[in-house]
């Protein structure tokens, strides 16, 4: 049997055993730190070789969900009214009008009636209790266009240039304005009688209504081919 005697230490033994302690416990700390700490520890000319080129970029990712809409303010306060501007300046009275009421008339009558009794009166115009109509009708040779008035209203007044009217005027009843327009009917002879010998006045016979009136009547104005009778005019209601 062969026994193993342990000899005395040397001091080679002792070195030789620690330099081997040294070296696995060396590789371990290799295997598990950095042993560069810091780019101050490389050389310059090396450090550039160590950096690469920048990479291609990257896809664009998908767009995020859409986040909850914010919640609403309160209101407002309502501010304060504004003060009141001047008043502006009034504006100047307007004139007095000089015309209550005008009316016109324009009319014609194509054929003359055979008589002046026999002739439908054309109404021209109506104011208040008053009507003025016109009438066209032979009278022996002649044709004749006259102008008429009549009141509704008992106790009126009338009055004209010609004096034709009376006063008071009955009620119901036509008065002639002034003479009539008159020409000879064999030969279609023109005749026109105006204002200057027609003028007239009415008064209501409570004095609501007053009228100033002038009327035109003609015959065979536009010839043989007629209208026989013409009729034209304006009162005036003050």
């Amino acid at each position: 049997m062969y026994i193993f005697r342990r000899g005395p230490f040397s001091y080679a033994n002792v070195t030789a055993t620690l330099a081997l302690l040294f070296a696995m416990s060396g590789g371990a700390l290799a295997a598990n730190h950095y042993l560069i700490s810091s780019t101050k520890q490389i050389n310059p000319s090396v450090l550039k070789k160590l950096k690469g080129s920048t990479g291609a970029t990257g896809l664009t990712g998908a767009a995020g969900r859409e986040g909850p809409a914010g919640r609403e303010g309160p209101a407002g306060k309502e501010g304060p009214l504004g003060k009141e501007g001047p008043a502006g300046k009034e504006g100047p009275q307007g004139k007095e009008g000089d015309i209550a009421a005008m009316k016109r008339w324009r009319a014609t009558v194509a054929t003359a009636a055979v008589s002046e009794a026999a002739a439908t009166p054309v109404v021209l115009a109506t104011v208040g209790p008053f009507t003025v109509t016109g009438k066209c009708f032979a009278a022996t040779t002649n044709t004749e266009a006259a102008t008429y008035v009549s009141s509704s209203e008992a106790g009126a007044y009338g009055d004209s240039y010609e004096g034709t009217l009376s006063t008071p005027l009955p009620a119901g009843e036509e008065e002639e304005l002034g003479p009539p327009a008159s020409g000879v009917t064999a030969e279609h002879k023109p005749s026109f009688r105006g204002p200057g010998d027609g003028s007239w006045a009415l008064e209501s016979a409570n004095g609501s209504v007053a009228v100033d009136g002038f009327a035109n009547q003609g015959v065979w104005l536009q010839g043989a081919g007629g209208p026989a009778c013409s009729f034209s005019g304006y009162l005036v209601q003050e």
